[in-house]
């Protein structure tokens, strides 16, 4: 059977649409299903991480995900009724955007919308029922919309279809982990309360042992006084058996259908208890009971097919950790995907995936689980390493297969590292200073960016067919006609980068550096890059 498409990606919510649009932005093709006829109508996930909407921006999809957000400036800790803390989400200057609040049905809109203008649409109401795979790709039997039957044959397969993901449970991948006890009560409600605007509430009641027994969470969403509530579940609404309801895999997460919604009574209920300025909650707009579990698996993949988000990793909700690195998993795969399918690196390089994005996912469960049993609050780390750390900017991969030797002192960018932004590059044309990400954005493939007071320099490392290659230059009024040429006039590119004289740096599809090298050695450095890729 012949390969009806390149990429088959299962589950269209954010991480399954991202995946799509990645992949259609390197011009692959795929198609993109999804069991449920339409996108869920309700905020399942709140937080927009810094870091995700620098990947968009390289999409072209920030702006819009700016005009719709509200911003997430910090959080209010009260235990017993008194503030006992308070975290504040400043980042430094030349970080180029800040934490966001936008609902799940938003974040999953805009990318639908985006990925429609490439060609692709989402196929609702189809449902993998079974795949295997061999040597050359899988073949996978569908169920559609229709209820007719479809077998198709693909190259690869990402299951990006959530906490109960049929991929996962194709390949037979360990899911290990465990479930709180507790359940919880979510409510999509406005408050009007008089707390600052911007700040999410954690609010608890300790008991004469110093254990929690009691809880409210608060998330602004876009709106006048709209908030994401969650708090712990009354007697009236809890199942009888502590383990709570499980899917048919055995995992208890997620929404739970099979007990009464809780209602705007049993929400206030709550606020009246905990909150910390009296309120009136009002216009409910969707609720539900609401399990969590915290589990990994053992590989985020096996021969052709792959898991993404919370098909590869599920945890608490706090932080919003969880959509984000979803997002980035499905980032990191589709990259490199591309560049397999294109012939341009080995089928090598899809091993990286999981030596890159499981350990991250493992820091996220673990983190995220101690946040969600003693807050953010109660970090040890340094506030400023927290805030990074939850802004998802301390990503990295220093140690993966794809980062080259380091050239410099260890505590300047390197391989594996995020790419900082930075501002005030300038060109003669242009009126006004650009930021990196302005340079960046559109352009799909690796970047090489060459750094040199010296023209010459730039034109003897001139050597990477096939990339773009661009000039970061100290303004002399001297001009490079082989290359893009941009200004670091405000210094900001030598402050962030650090370069040791003329030097080298690849950027990743994803953001990353993937290497840093003096200019003279620049044709070693990219074959040795190319090398790693496969």
């Amino acid at each position: 059977m012949t390969h009806t498409t390149d990429v088959l990606i299962v589950g269209a919510g954010p991480v399954g649409l991202s995946a799509a649009a990645e992949l259609r932005r390197h011009g692959t093709d795929c198609r993109l299903v999804d069991r449920l006829p339409a996108r869920l109508p309700y905020a399942k996930a709140v937080g927009i991480q810094p870091r995700t909407i620098e990947l968009w921006d390289r999409m072209g999809l920030a702006r819009t995900v700016v005009e719709h957000a509200v911003p997430m400036r910090g959080q209010l800790v009260y235990v017993n009724g008194e503030e006992t803390g308070r975290v504040e989400l400043t980042l430094p200057p030349e970080v180029p955007y800040g934490f966001a609040a936008l609902p799940q049905y938003e974040v999953e809109r805009i990318i639908e919308e985006y990925l429609n203008g490439l060609g692709t649409v989402v196929e609702r109401g189809t449902e993998l029922l079974s795949f295997t795979q061999d040597q050359d790709g899988v073949t996978a039997r569908l169920r559609t919309a229709s209820g007719t039957a479809e077998e198709l044959r693909v190259r690869y397969l990402v299951g990006c279809d959530g906490a109960h993901s049929a991929v996962r449970k194709g390949l037979g991948l360990d899911f290990a982990g465990g479930a709180f006890t507790e359940e919880y009560m979510l409510g999509d409600v406005v408050a009007d309360w008089d707390l600052p605007a911007g700040y999410g509430i954690r609010s608890e009641h300790r008991g004469a042992d110093g254990t929690t027994d009691d809880l409210l969470v608060c998330i602004p969403l876009p709106g006048p006084g709209r908030y994401r509530m969650a708090m712990l579940v009354p007697p009236e609404l809890a199942t009888e058996d502590t383990g709570g309801a499980v899917g048919a895999d055995g995992v208890a997460h997620g929404p739970q259908g099979d007990r009464r919604l809780p209602e705007l009574p049993d929400l206030q209920a709550v606020v009246d208890r905990l909150a910390p300025r009296p309120a009136t909650l009002s216009q409910l707009r969707w609720s539900a009971v609401f399990r969590i579990s915290h589990r990994i698996v053992d590989r985020y993949g096996e021969g052709r097919v792959f898991v993404a988000g919370d098909a590869a990793h599920i945890h608490p909700p706090t932080g919003a950790q969880g959509m984000n690195t979803g997002i980035q998993d499905a980032c990191n795969l589709a990259w490199k995907l591309a560049l397999v399918l294109r012939g341009e690196a080995g089928p090598a390089l899809l091993a990286s995936y999981d030596a890159e994005r499981r350990p991250v996912g493992e820091e996220v469960v673990g983190r995220t689980v101690r946040h969600a049993e003693h807050g953010m609050a109660a970090d040890p780390d340094d506030p400023r390493t927290v805030v990074l750390r939850e802004a998802q900017l301390l990503v990295g991969y220093r140690d993966g297969p794809l980062a080259t030797a380091p050239y410099g002192p260890p505590d300047v960018p390197q391989p594996g590292d995020r790419a900082p932004d930075c501002a005030g590059l300038t060109t003669p044309l242009a009126a006004y200073p650009l930021r990196l990400l302005d340079i960046l954005r559109g352009r799909p493939d690796h970047v090489v960016l060459l750094y040199a007071a010296d023209p010459t320099d730039v034109i003897k490392a001139v050597l990477a067919p096939g990339w773009d290659v661009l000039a970061i230059r100290t303004e002399d009024g001297t001009h490079v006609p082989l290359v893009p040429e941009y200004l670091d006039t405000a210094g900001e590119f030598a402050r962030l980068y650090r370069p040791d004289g003329p030097t080298g740096f690849v950027v990743r599809p994803d953001g990353h550096l993937g290497a840093r090298f003096p200019l003279a050695t620049t044709e070693t450095a990219l074959a040795d890059y190319r090398e790693a890729l496969g």
